[in-house]
């Protein structure tokens, strides 16, 4: 069926929202005060999904989209808004998530600082699909199709240099490719190979880093199963680590995997999270520091759960005070050790799953402050031990509105107070953010 309707407002996905006999029509790629011509589609909830098929006029947030695959590949689904009601709709996602929790964000409120820009061209970690025909890219919206991408505005320069090599090789042998550049080379992995790679193909990888300048290519086959709670990947192993019942094994290493947090030069594991962003690792960084509030030159005893392999705690180090970290992952959790170790700083990490085995009100009565950086499931069971215990300040780090929503609840519930609220746009164009969030249980 077709129809005309009028776009009121933006969805937290990026489609513009319409109202057809007192339904709501989520229309991709129209912005609000446009009138559009669509046909429905399938049912949404309450509303329908809808086809464009004509923009009848322009609204005041048109922009021009950035990129000639927009509107095709699923990667980006707001270049077409312009900059200032952008921010606008990133922050309305997060005030949304909130509310629908009942926090409320605004004067005499959550204050909400603007939201943190991220250029383009500064992503520095990526997972491309790999089609059955030879395509690159990423999937269409809503689809399993994926689009071949020769560039991307998104990526930094060195990640989109090895997209045109990586389709030849990966063409008919790999299901996915996961890209990170660390600062000291670039990591990769294949994923969803049948088995281990024989001799002349791991010849064959070993020869492609080399000529491509890949610190490490590393090979993810299928084993059964999916993945573990961990939010960082890979368990422990020297040269093959499995994550969840599938086995990461490294084939190629010409050069180091490095980064150096804080005073911490770290080995990074094969599969190693790092923020999606230089930039927002920064934003991150100086705002958890800051929002702790710790002394200056005090020696302030800091927990820092869902650690990963320091990103954040070694900051806190550099900073002076002592850092318990813990992570599901051990192979983070041994990499971060060995880096305090060799660093001499006042660190300890400890592999532990949180999401079964939170931290206890009695373990947490050592601490001055927790910083939680959880997977977008939240840290729900952490979340509520928190609220029953005594920890003067909270720094939260989440890359979903709706699980550090429910979150928040559980700890302002607890009695804490939610007294900073930042944005950051680390994943440009699309309907992701992350935010940092300070909480702070006042003196009764």
């Amino acid at each position: 069926m077709q129809c005309e309707v009028e776009i009121e407002t933006l969805g937290a996905g990026g489609d513009g929202i319409a109202r057809h006999d007192g339904a709501r029509v989520f229309v991709p790629g129209a912005l609000p005060g446009e009138r559009v011509r669509v046909e429905l589609g399938p049912a949404a909830g309450d509303g329908y999904h809808a086809r464009l098929l004509e923009r009848l006029n322009d609204g005041a947030a048109r922009a021009e989209p950035e990129c000639e695959y927009f509107g095709t590949c699923g990667g980006c689904v707001a270049q077409h808004i312009a900059a200032q009601p952008y921010a606008e709709w990133k922050t309305a996602i997060l005030r949304d998530a909130l509310a629908h929790r009942g926090i409320r964000c605004g004067l005499g409120d959550v204050p909400v600082a603007p939201l943190v820009p991220c250029p383009p061209a500064s992503r520095r970690r990526a997972r491309l699909a790999v089609g059955n025909k030879g395509g690159l890219g990423f999937r269409k919206r809503g689809t399993s199709e994926i689009i071949d991408i020769a560039h991307c505005r998104i990526l930094l320069p060195a990640l989109q240099a090895l997209l045109a090599p990586l389709r030849q090789l990966a063409a008919n042998f790999a299901d996915e490719i996961s890209l990170t550049q660390a600062p000291t080379g670039l990591d990769v992995i294949l994923h969803g190979l049948n088995g281990s790679p024989g001799m002349a193909m791991r010849e064959k990888l070993a020869a492609f880093a080399q000529s491509h300048g890949i610190a490490r290519l590393s090979v993810e086959s299928r084993a059964g199963g999916g993945r573990g709670e961990s939010k960082h990947g890979a368990k422990r192993g020297r040269q093959r680590k499995r994550r969840g019942a599938a086995l990461i094994e490294t084939v190629a290493q010409p050069g180091a995997v490095r980064a150096r947090f804080g005073g911490a030069d770290v080995a990074l594991p094969a599969g190693a999270f790092l923020q999606a962003t230089a930039a927002g690792e920064a934003a991150i960084n100086r705002l958890v520091l800051s929002g702790l509030e710790l002394e200056a030159g005090s020696r302030g005893h800091i927990a820092d759960l869902y650690a990963g392999v320091g990103g954040i705690g070694f900051g806190a180090a550099a900073a002076g005070h002592r850092v318990a970290m813990f992570e599901g992952a051990e192979a983070m959790a041994d990499a971060a050790q060995a880096a305090a170790r060799a660093a001499q700083l006042p660190v300890t990490a400890a592999a532990r799953d949180l999401a079964r085995r939170p931290l206890g009100v009695a373990e947490l009565k050592p601490f001055d402050a927790v910083i939680f950086d959880p997977p977008r499931a939240g840290a729900k069971a952490q979340a509520e031990t928190l609220a029953a215990s005594q920890v003067a300040r909270i720094a939260a780090v989440s890359c979903n509105p709706a699980s550090f929503a429910r979150d928040a609840r559980i700890l302002i519930d607890g009695g804490y107070r939610l007294s900073a609220l930042t944005p950051i746009d680390q994943f440009l164009w699309s309907s992701h953010i992350e935010l940092v969030a300070i909480f702070q249980r006042d003196a009764s």
